[in-house]
């Protein structure tokens, strides 16, 4: 998918279009593009908890520490800290 992107882009700035592209559309379609994105991010967060989530849960049952739904929650919350911890670094 990237070298397809490339590969229009170079393709778009060697042989620029003949028909000009409105302002309005190109604002339009970066706005609907925002959207989108904002959507997978909210996805891609809820993924991450789950995933924490799972993670605690097995781990606890794993090791048979018999801890309650209110400790494996807080290790839960804190797995997904630092998870998003880890992913802010990463930027």
């Amino acid at each position: 998918m990237l070298q397809r992107c490339v590969e229009a882009g170079l393709d778009a700035a060697i042989n620029p279009p003949e028909v000009a592209i409105k302002n309005g559309e190109l604002i339009a379609e970066i706005a609907a593009l925002d959207v989108r994105l904002e959507r997978i991010e909210q996805l891609l967060d809820r993924s991450l908890f789950t995933a924490c989530a799972a993670y605690c849960y097995a781990r606890s049952a794993a090791l048979r520490t018999g801890g309650g739904d209110e400790e494996i929650t807080a290790d839960v919350h804190a797995a997904y800290a630092r998870q998003q911890s880890l992913a802010a670094g990463a930027k």
